[in-house]
């Protein structure tokens, strides 16, 4: 029997209709597509589907936004927001791509990655 790849060992999901408040706490990735309230902390990647609702405080290193996400973000290393997410609050990331019809209602602060050389 061979072990599952790293991918899918690593995947938490909250499906749609499903609903999480407190502390999320991961590595590797996570999709919630239901509801999610509190904070999470993470080495790895968030994805918030297009059913997701989400009012939290995030820390990870990728997060990518169908959903509506509102709280304060702070991505290590990019943030997507696809053309379906609505954000409201705080984000700081390095890099930060926006699909056309996203809406961002967010004070925004981009900083550089931590990895980058300084000349």
């Amino acid at each position: 029997m061979s072990a599952a790849p790293e991918s899918e060992a690593s995947l938490c999901v909250i499906g749609a209709g499903g609903r999480f408040e407190g502390l999320l706490s991961f590595q590797g990735q996570a999709r919630v597509a239901g509801s999610l309230s509190g904070e999470v902390a993470a080495e790895g990647s968030l994805e918030l589907t297009e059913t997701a609702r989400v009012d939290a405080r995030i820390e990870v290193d990728e997060l990518v936004v169908a959903g509506s996400l509102s709280g304060e973000v702070h991505a290590r290393e990019r943030v997507e927001l696809l053309p379906t997410a609505h954000v409201r609050g705080r984000l700081r990331t390095p890099r930060l791509a926006v699909a056309d019809g996203a809406r961002l209602e967010a004070q925004l602060e981009m900083q550089s990655a931590p990895d980058a050389a300084t000349p």
